[in-house]
């Protein structure tokens, strides 16, 4: 990511509007504020908002965190007590930098996914990993033609595997995914036999279509691969607001 960000566009959280809550330290020293009024608006997501249907499993609609858990440090599989993230006003959760990730009680395999999310400052790193293993990356990459690209699959597709587009809204702006997730399959022996997929739709924009997921790489590679996994939400030392979490699961 490139991290020379125009000045004008953003500030420090001393001189910040107060848009959202104070954010505890420690946070990563690169980051920046978003400057509240400093981008032009961007046309709403057509998801944004979108009600569970009939059936949906609710993760997160403002009210608690009681779907979620800390992740035990690297052992992404296992949980380390409630989750440490912070409510805040508009049905939001924010991350707490420091508090680890989020994982969901509840372990999924094929399932829809709809989460929205919105960044605060730059540069924002998290994700949304799928079985704590593939993710679905979240950066602040609005006007930008270089660099990460949100929503890039890129611990689990090969390298140069990029979207399709880049649809991202400006800072501060509530941004949706919509992902369809297919789990690899695996036979009586456990020998894998289909190769996980993803469709991704960022902002009502679909950026990869029926994507085959390879075995993730980095700290996720440690986990291997298997039918079913808890959902992800990442903590990377920087500040990030979700809402409004639903699942669907496929039979």
């Amino acid at each position: 990511m490139n991290l020379k960000l125009p000045a004008l566009l953003f500030c420090s959280f001393a001189l910040s509007a107060p848009a959202f809550a104070a954010i505890e330290e420690p946070i990563d020293s690169r980051f920046v504020a978003a400057k509240p009024g400093a981008f032009p608006a961007t046309p709403a997501s057509p998801t944004l908002g979108a009600k569970p249907p009939m059936g949906a499993i609710v993760l997160f609609d403002g009210k608690n965190l009681d779907a979620w858990a800390k992740k035990a440090g690297k052992d992404w599989l296992k949980e380390d007590g409630p989750a440490k993230w912070k409510l805040v006003e508009g049905d939001a959760v924010e991350v707490v930098p420091a508090s680890d990730c989020l994982i969901t009680h509840q372990k999924f395999g094929d399932c829809h996914v709809h989460v929205e999310f919105r960044t605060l400052g730059a540069p924002t790193n998290s994700g949304v990993y799928f079985q704590t293993r593939y993710e679905a990356d979240i950066n602040e990459t609005y006007g930008k033609t270089d660099g990460n690209p949100c929503g890039n699959l890129g611990n689990c597709t090969p390298k140069g595997t990029l979207p399709k587009a880049r649809p991202a809204r400006a800072p501060l702006e509530w941004q949706t995914f919509d992902i369809d997730f297919s789990a690899p399959r695996f036979d009586a022996t456990g020998k894998k036999t289909a190769s996980a997929r993803m469709t991704v739709a960022l902002n009502g924009v679909k950026i990869y279509e029926d994507q085959q997921l390879n075995l993730p790489t980095g700290a996720a590679g440690r986990l291997g691969e298997a039918p079913t996994g808890p959902l992800m939400l990442q903590e990377h030392g920087m500040p990030i607001q979700f809402r409004n979490i639903w699942l669907v699961e496929k039979k």
